[in-house]
């Protein structure tokens, strides 16, 4: 095995035997003479590459294509039929749902038991057991039996473990999809910093985005039962996937039986320069929480925030909001010492932890010189249109720091403080649309001329 490498895989197959009947499942126990009564099925064939200590590598592929085989054989679930496998360091893994979980066994008892399969003695379970408890947040549960367990439950538990074990390799094969939009949050932090402090993670997902924003190296499983794969730079490697999935999707016939698109037929071309009244663009609806005075957070301690809210232009609480309404976050704090030069902020993340959004109140009120005394209870609104989000969640994250530019220090930053879900909308991808956006479609026939 190479020096710089944690993992390498090297030439390796995995050979699955399918039976088309009981009944050649039955002969194949008293076959004589080699005969074979089934067909093999390859899911992953003459596989070759490594990983580097530190690396975080993306893997993707359809349905099939052997990603979920790849990573369990990684970690020891499955042997490889041909090749070789290697690994050096300490492996934790999020797979299917609930794997090494005793159903029967309650969260206390499977968090020792899992543990112990990482490698950590019950005193060191001992140490790091109300950490796990206060990530995994699903309090009294945590004493019943994970088969009363909701599946983001399993995987708030699954995930606390491998986050306390020192795990030198992460491997995460799409668990992250089940949960609710805080702790999935809470997990991109922990991501990052197990990247930031040189960790290695193998983590499978169908999100190209996902899979780009975390990766810098993207290994790409191209078909089932053969060994097309290609490995690169994750952005390279995305942009060819998709154009490889569009592609697919353009030379697949429909089937037999399958139902026509219920659209009207469109009218016969119109003689002359045409232009065309686009349909009414309906905002998307934004469902925004209350404040979560609870969530994660850090900071000195100068003082606190006590609310935090969105706002209507009428100053009033709201719970929903239009795309392109005017709307305020409105924030709260009690100073609890002298504050000279306070600075506000406000940002908001995408699902992956991204920053999207980010304002602050520091150059705006520089110049005031304002001064905070212990005991004052100050509001600060940043005002602004709701804009056109991609539809899924966001968190709102809120700051309040002491001093000018990048020279000041933080006194209480509260992670996921308010959670945004955009509801509906025209966006198909990317994450803003335009403001006040308005369209113009015309059409000019060869020989027209053009319309005013």
């Amino acid at each position: 095995m190479s020096s710089d490498a944690i993992i390498e895989v090297a030439h390796v197959s995995k050979l699955y035997h399918i039976y088309d009947s009981p009944k050649q499942r039955l002969s194949q126990l008293f076959a004589r003479g080699g005969r074979k009564h089934y067909r093999e099925f390859a899911a992953i064939r003459d596989l070759s590459f490594r990983v580097e200590r530190g690396q975080t590598v993306g893997v993707i592929g359809r349905n099939g294509a052997g990603k979920s085989t790849l990573l369990q054989m990684i970690c020891g679930t499955l042997t490889p039929t041909d090749g070789e496998i290697n690994v050096r360091g300490r492996v934790a893994a999020l797979l299917e749902l609930g794997a090494g979980f005793n159903p029967e066994f309650t969260g206390r008892e499977n968090v020792y038991i899992a543990s112990a399969l990482y490698g950590l003695s019950r005193q060191q379970v001992d140490a790091r057991f109300d950490r796990i408890v206060a990530f995994a947040d699903i309090g009294a549960f945590i004493d019943q039996p994970v088969k009363t367990y909701s599946s983001g439950m399993f995987v708030r538990l699954a995930f606390a473990v491998i986050a306390h074990v020192d795990a030198e390799i992460l491997v995460i094969d799409e668990a992250l999809a089940v949960g609710d939009v805080f702790f999935q949050q809470k997990c991109m932090r922990f991501l990052r910093q197990f990247q930031a402090n040189g960790g290695t993670m193998l983590f499978v997902s169908h999100d190209t985005s996902a899979i780009v924003n975390l990766c810098r190296t993207a290994l790409w499983l191209k078909k089932p039962s053969t060994s097309e794969y290609v490995m690169g730079d994750s952005d390279e490697v995305c942009k060819a996937y998709l154009r490889d999935f569009y592609a697919q999707q353009v030379q697949e016939e429909p089937r037999a039986g399958d139902a026509a698109p219920d659209l009207a037929a469109p009218a016969p071309a119109q003689p002359g320069a045409v232009s065309f009244t686009p349909d009414t663009l309906q905002p998307s609806v934004v469902q925004i929480s209350g404040f979560n005075a609870g969530g994660e957070s850090f900071g000195r301690g100068g003082g606190r925030f006590v609310d935090a809210c969105f706002v209507n232009a009428r100053g009033q609480r709201i719970d929903t909001a239009r795309a392109g309404e005017p709307v305020a976050v409105r924030l709260q704090v009690r100073i609890d010492q002298q504050v000279v030069y306070p600075a506000f902020g406000i940002t908001i993340k995408d699902r992956l932890g991204q920053f999207i959004i980010s304002e602050s109140t520091d150059q705006a009120f520089r110049s005031s010189r304002v001064v905070f005394a212990a005991g004052d209870l100050v509001t600060v609104e940043f005002a602004f249109r709701m804009p056109e989000l991609l539809q899924g969640h966001y968190m709102v994250d809120i700051a309040f720091a002491e001093g000018q530019g990048h020279d000041h220090v933080q006194h209480h930053w509260i992670h996921d403080a308010i959670a945004l879900s955009s509801l509906n909308g025209r966006l198909v991808q990317g994450i803003c649309g335009l403001p006040e956006l308005s369209l113009r479609l015309a059409r000019t026939p060869v020989g027209a001329e053009l319309p005013a």
